[in-house]
């Protein structure tokens, strides 16, 4: 029989690697086991915590901080792409839907505004407002550069809904800037 660590189920058990912080040496650790700090040892980094495990080293003998070498990830990866791979996917793709709907909104006569940070706007810390003038200015789409993807293409979608029912934009406010109803959207 043979010596290698399996599971009825999948096969061979997956292992990683791990360097040893103190001699270099490496040695194989399963995939699950993040170990126990020893007593009196000091507290590794903030950070360091899902790399590293404390494994008695197979060179030095003693129990110390081994960096772990994500093997098992790297299978997974190569059919999926790493997290921040996906994350910069799901985020070009937002990306280019919003320009799409903000093409769309300015072909159909509706002004978009890029505000530099969210104090610009009629009403703090939104990421899109709709603004309606009693005047030449009609319709305009305000949008916060500062916010995330996510935030803007759902405020955007939301302001679609408002500019087909402009009932939903409130009641006419008269300032000093001109005669004005409009709405914030909070993603």
């Amino acid at each position: 029989m043979s010596r290698a660590h399996t599971d009825g189920r999948r096969g061979r058990r997956p292992r990683n690697r791990a360097l040893c912080c103190d001699c270099g040496q490496v040695r194989t650790v399963a995939v699950s086991y993040y170990g126990r700090k020893p007593r009196g040892f000091p507290t590794p980094p903030a950070g360091t915590q899902p790399w590293c495990a404390w494994l008695r080293c197979s060179h030095c003998g003693a129990v110390t901080l081994h960096a772990v070498i994500g093997d098992h990830l790297s299978q997974q990866w190569s059919r999926d792409g790493c997290d921040r791979e996906k994350h910069d996917r799901r985020a070009d793709r937002e990306r280019r839907r919003i320009e799409r709907r903000i093409s769309a909104l300015t072909s159909e006569g509706v002004s978009v505004v890029r505000f530099a940070t969210p104090e610009d706007m009629q009403v703090d810390h939104v990421p899109v407002e709709v603004v309606q003038y009693d005047d030449p200015r009609g319709l305009e789409l305000h949008i916060c550069a500062t916010a995330t993807p996510t935030q803007l293409l759902r405020g955007i979608e939301a302001a679609e809904d408002v500019i087909d029912e402009p009932t939903r934009l409130g009641p006419w406010n008269d300032t000093a800037f001109g005669r004005w109803r409009g709405v914030a959207l909070d993603a």
